[in-house]
């Protein structure tokens, strides 16, 4: 299957309203919200933690009434019980940690009663070793989606929402040090905001960029 990319920001509280839609996600977007008109019924979402793997998850969860969404460390043989009774199955953070065969059996029953399943994980889930030949037939029926390194303008976003959350707010020149200086990644932004917001609590300073230079000194 073809693999699309595109770029996601995040937020914790899984509500569509909170989800910032540009030209690089939009697509991405309408096609969770679009469901069930999908080009497919198998979706792997991929792409670095913190990416919005899980809110659109959540963003699905919240439009199915027969859906399960449940971690890939919690898949066992009950699930396979359960599975003629869900549109949709979501397995969130796949990290090639589900037995093959019992993987191979969730998507083979999965086939037959035509549900949807949407699996999230780090990187795209044909790239995992996978040593049952059926398996690997299986996966490679999915639909790709990765989500790419935020942009400037989504780390602005990500910067502004998260920090006004917590009735913070930083001017432009403060907003473009802060992603001049820190990692290029979600997980990594996501880190040292907190560290950032928690430094200035402790402290009762307002963020600076001196502040800010102290967490990056750390």
């Amino acid at each position: 299957m073809n693999q699309l990319i595109f770029k996601f920001p995040f937020s914790k509280r899984y509500y569509e309203q909170d989800f910032f839609i540009s030209s690089n996600n939009f697509s991405a977007f309408k096609l969770i919200e679009g469901w069930p008109v999908w080009p497919g019924k198998w979706l792997n979402i991929f792409g670095a933690s913190g990416s919005g793997k899980t809110h659109l998850a959540k963003i699905l969860e919240k439009k199915i009434k027969k859906i399960k969404l449940i971690d890939a460390k919690d898949v066992d043989n009950k699930l396979l019980k359960n599975l003629s009774n869900l549109e949709c199955l979501i397995i969130d953070n796949f990290n090639n940690n589900i037995n093959e065969e019992l993987l191979y059996s969730i998507l083979s029953q999965s086939k037959q009663i035509e549900n949807y399943v949407l699996i999230n994980s780090i990187c795209a889930i044909k790239d995992f070793k996978i040593n049952l030949k059926d398996l690997k037939s299986r996966v490679n029926s999915f639909i790709f989606i990765g989500i790419e390194l935020p942009t400037d303008d989504l780390l602005k976003v990500i910067i502004s929402k998260t920090l006004s959350d917590n009735q913070i707010n930083i001017s432009p020149k403060i907003s473009n040090f802060i992603i001049n200086n820190v990692e290029r990644s979600y997980e990594k932004m996501f880190k040292f905001l907190k560290e950032v917001d928690e430094l200035s609590l402790s402290t009762g300073k307002s963020i600076n960029i001196n502040l800010i230079k102290k967490v990056l000194d750390r």
